[in-house]
C-alpha cells in the first residue's frame, strides 16, 4: 500500500461516514510484517455458482459491483433558458458504483372508524409510487471513463434537469418492476477539505408510462 492508496482509503472512509453515517474501520498494516487475521464474521452469504464474477464491473477499489444503476439514454424533455420545452439527447450513463438505493412504497388505503368497536375498516384501492433514495459518492475514476468527481456531479446535474420519465436499468429496480423514474430532488453535500470526494443524493419516484390513443 503506497501513499496514494493510504490517502484514498482514508478519504473513502471519511466520505462513507458523512453520507451513510457508518464508521468504517480500515486496516492499515503500518509497521507490521505479520499476515492480517480478519477474525470471525457472522451471516456470511455465498454467491451462487451461476453468477460469473468476471463479467461484473469493478470499482476503483477493485471490488465487484452488484446491481449497478444505469440511466437509459434517449431524447428527453427539458426546459430551455427561455422557459420553452425542448428535446435533448442523452447517452446511457452509469451512476457511480458507490451508490446505494433504498425503496419505500405505500398503499392507497381509506380507513373508516367503526362505532362501538376497536380498529378501523380498511379499503385498499391500490399501490402508490415507489419512493426511491439513491445515495452515493463521486470519486475520480481511475478506470473505465476516468472522469473526475466534478465531471460526474455535472453530468448528474444535467440528468436532474430532465423534465421527463427516465428509463433505468438495474437488477435492484427490475426486481421491483421499476423501469422508469422521475427525479424530484438532487442534492450535493461536499465534504470540507476533500475536493475529490463529493457525496450526493437523488430522490426519485417510480413512473409507469401511460399511452393515450385518440380517435
Amino acid at each position: 500500500m503506497d501513499a496514494v492508496d493510504r490517502t484514498n482509503a482514508l478519504i473513502f472512509a471519511d466520505a462513507i461516514r458523512h453520507i451513510f453515517g457508518i464508521n468504517t474501520p480500515i486496516y492499515i498494516p503500518w509497521g507490521k510484517n505479520v499476515p492480517y487475521e480478519a477474525g470471525e464474521f457472522s451471516n456470511i452469504q455465498f454467491v451462487p455458482e451461476e453468477t460469473i464474477l468476471e463479467e461484473l464491473p469493478t470499482s476503483e477499489f477493485g471490488t465487484n459491483v452488484f446491481g449497478a444503476i444505469m440511466l437509459e439514454g434517449g431524447e428527453y424533455n427539458m426546459y430551455d433558458h427561455d422557459g420553452s420545452l425542448v428535446k435533448k439527447r442523452f447517452g446511457d450513463y452509469t451512476l457511480p458504483y458507490s451508490c446505494i438505493a433504498s425503496f419505500t412504497r405505500e398503499s392507497n388505503i381509506t380507513k373508516t372508524e367503526v362505532l362501538g368497536s376497536t380498529g378501523t375498516v380498511k379499503e385498499i384501492y391500490g399501490k402508490g409510487d415507489w419512493q426511491i433514495t439513491i445515495r452515493g459518492i463521486a470519486f475520480n475514476r481511475r478506470n473505465g471513463e476516468k472522469t473526475t468527481a466534478h465531471e460526474q456531479i455535472s453530468t448528474l446535474s444535467k440528468w436532474a434537469n430532465v423534465c421527463d420519465s427516465i428509463g433505468v436499468k438495474s437488477s435492484m429496480f427490475r426486481s421491483k418492476e421499476i423501469y422508469n423514474i422521475v427525479i424530484e430532488t438532487f442534492s450535493v453535500q461536499p465534504i470540507i477539505g476533500q475536493w475529490d470526494a463529493i457525496p450526493f443524493q437523488i430522490d426519485a419516484i417510480s413512473d409507469e408510462p401511460i399511452e393515450l390513443y385518440l380517435p
